[in-house]
């Protein structure tokens, strides 16, 4: 039984394109004594649908100095010294943001408190592969999707048994 290369070239594809999940994605956002960062974007809020801000941090920030992340002026999440922010140090953050976040325009903020340097050490620190997840824009369930690619691989693959028996 062979199939063609075509006929599970477009299957995997569609099958890629249904259950794509988008998200927006900021990268890499870097605060220092001199300079916090604002990001402004438009979301298509879903009602009841959990929102996540992901986020890997890392600096070199010291004692009595602190990070916060702030969505729409609503503190989502802070870092100090007691979640360990030295510089050899990489955290993975999943943020639940749901109730923050707004239809239509938004604004990620992050500030540094307190963040001052001296002529030998200057204070920053980084969100990196910094995004938020958001759901499949479809009128479709994702089981129905699932259930229609199950299907139509059978179909697939009954058509080419019949084919061959021609």
């Amino acid at each position: 039984m062979r199939i063609s290369k075509i006929k599970i070239f477009i299957f995997v594809l569609i099958f890629v394109k249904l259950i794509e999940v988008d998200a927006y994605y900021f990268d890499y956002i870097k605060v220092n004594e001199k300079q916090n960062v604002s990001v402004e974007f438009e979301c298509d809020k879903i009602g009841n649908y959990t929102y996540k801000l992901h986020f890997i941090h890392y600096g070199n920030i010291k004692e009595n100095m602190q990070i916060n992340i702030y969505l729409n002026g609503n503190l989502v999440y802070k870092i100090g010294d007691s979640n360990d922010a030295s510089p050899a140090h990489e955290k993975n953050v999943t943020v639940d943001i749901t109730d923050y976040l707004k239809d239509g325009e938004n604004v990620l903020r992050v500030e540094g408190i307190s963040i001052k340097g001296n002529e030998t050490y200057h204070p920053y620190y980084v969100l990196d592969e910094v995004y938020i997840n958001e759901p499949i824009k479809s009128p479709i369930s994702f089981r129905s999707v699932v259930l229609t690619l199950i299907l139509t691989t059978f179909i697939i693959l009954k058509m080419e048994i019949l084919n061959k028996n021609k």
